[in-house]
């Protein structure tokens, strides 16, 4: 078994006709994996690397990503959407049911630093929710995988602290965060995708932020966060939506309900 295997954090939820979504999940951690492997290789042998939109960085390996990742998931699901960073957004996607969000290598930053908090991104969504998220690290060979078609939030429980929260490492760097909780220490880690899928298999008290994200960098770590009972909601508390025409997230809070529910209290007080 390799090491990662046991990470494959969550199994098949069942429906009452049986599995859902139990081929897309295994083309989907299949397409990870071969993605994963590419990105490695091309880190190991030295890349090419630019800027686009300013400041933002991108590699070939987030094209070599992208382009494998689409192949992979549209070949045999092509009636599916397409919401990619390194794809040209269209308005076709919007008319579609199924949806695939992906980022091909979400941590570029970390990726092309060598340290090993990036991952491959992969969700789907259904009619704008989240029911299937892969996450895979190439440099730990972690891989988180669910589907959340029948999951269940979480009882909510009072919160004791010390709260362990998962932040960016800029925003833990230059200590811009929202307010957090008494007892709250924060943790800095690249890729948001891979904080995500670090707090839905029970590293970490919640992962937050008050700054906007794109869909692709959080569909697949929400759907896994969902698939373990977690809360997840935009910064304002509202239920996080995907496949709209603005593919924009409104800051993220995602923790079990009771702390949620603490922080957002909290966060209320300074609106």
């Amino acid at each position: 078994m390799r090491r990662s295997d046991r990470r494959l954090s969550f199994p098949l939820r069942q429906h009452k006709d049986g599995p859902v979504f139990d081929e897309e999940l295994k083309v989907a951690v299949a397409a990870a994996r071969e993605a994963g492997a590419e990105v490695l290789r091309l880190r190991n042998s030295g890349l090419r690397y630019g800027h686009k939109g300013g400041w933002e960085l991108v590699s070939e390996a987030d094209l070599r990503a992208a382009e494998m990742l689409h192949h992979a998931l549209t070949r045999p699901f092509p009636d599916a959407g397409w919401l990619s960073e390194e794809h040209v957004d269209t308005s076709d996607r919007l008319g579609k049911e199924r949806v695939w969000v992906v980022d091909p290598i979400d941590g570029t930053r970390e990726y092309l630093m060598g340290i090993p908090e990036y991952a491959i991104s992969v969700g789907l969504v259904v009619e704008g929710a989240p029911v299937l998220g892969v996450v895979y690290n190439p440099a730990s060979d972690e891989l988180h995988a669910a589907t959340c078609d029948d999951a269940v939030e979480a009882e909510a429980r009072d919160p004791k602290p010390p709260y362990d929260v998962l932040v960016g490492r800029n925003e833990h760097g230059y200590d811009d965060l929202p307010p957090l909780p008494a007892g709250a220490v924060s943790r800095g880690v690249g890729s948001v995708a891979y904080r995500l899928a670090l707090l839905a298999s029970g590293t970490g008290s919640a992962v937050l932020t008050g700054y906007g994200r794109h869909e692709w960098d959080v569909a697949a770590g929400v759907a896994l966060c969902l698939a373990s009972g977690l809360r997840v909601t935009d910064a304002l508390g509202e239920p996080i939506r995907f496949n709209q025409p603005q593919p924009f997230v409104r800051g993220l809070l995602a923790a079990e309900p009771g702390l949620h529910q603490h922080i957002r209290g909290l966060w209320e007080r300074y609106q």
